[in-house]
């Protein structure tokens, strides 16, 4: 069985300036991830960064908090995460710098998989991209939040158990609608690995297919 059953990819944030948070004031979010060199999963299973996100989105510094107990995991955790898209902090309504905390937990690397089970895995998060929205259609008006991506641990159990757990939101009705799609992927799939633990984005701001 896994040793970790769900990917804890998951971020709170701060803004820089200080100030205490009004009601329209926001943290950094992540807006988009891509492939890269991930590290392989560490009996620990993560690491905690701290992220400087600049008022243009920009990534500015990434700064590893808590290690895996493994240097070169680390690394390469951090150059991930420096790749990826966030959408800056706001206050009062204008964008500015602010930091945020992020776990970023160790998943299945594809590139260590047969071409079965990798071309699997590629197939499954192109159809969390091209067929949640058309499979369970949200309006983008009044389902959303503040940002357009859910982002879906799931983890295939040695069982056969699909478990899930909504890493990041996009909105109450969003986010039902991708734990329910990704679910509906992953038992689609019988190419996938027996056991595996993966992070997958559902971007609502695609026109539906």
């Amino acid at each position: 069985m896994l040793k970790q059953t769900l990917l804890a990819l998951a971020c709170t944030g701060a803004l820089v300036t200080g100030a205490a948070l009004a009601d329209t004031d926001t943290h950094p979010h992540l807006a988009g991830i891509k492939a890269c060199d991930a590290p392989r999963m560490p009996e620990d299973g993560h690491v905690k960064l701290l992220i400087k996100v600049s008022a243009t989105g920009a990534v500015e510094d990434v700064q590893v908090e808590q290690s895996s107990g493994n240097e070169s995991s680390d690394q390469r955790a951090a150059k991930c995460a420096a790749g990826y898209t966030w959408t800056p902090a706001s206050h009062n309504g204008v964008a500015v710098a602010g930091v945020v905390h992020f776990s970023f937990n160790f998943d299945t690397r594809i590139s260590d998989l047969p071409d079965g089970p990798r071309k699997a895995f590629h197939v499954l998060e192109r159809d969390a991209d091209t067929r949640c929205r058309r499979l369970y259609p949200i309006d983008p008006r009044t389902d959303l939040g503040s940002q357009p991506i859910t982002l879906v641990a799931v983890a295939r159990l040695k069982d056969g158990e699909i478990q899930t757990k909504v890493m990041q939101s996009a909105g109450e009705r969003a986010d039902a609608a991708a734990v329910k799609c990704v679910t509906k992927l992953v038992a689609e799939h019988d190419d996938l690995p027996a056991e595996f633990a993966r992070t997958i984005a559902v971007d609502w701001s695609h026109k539906r297919r």
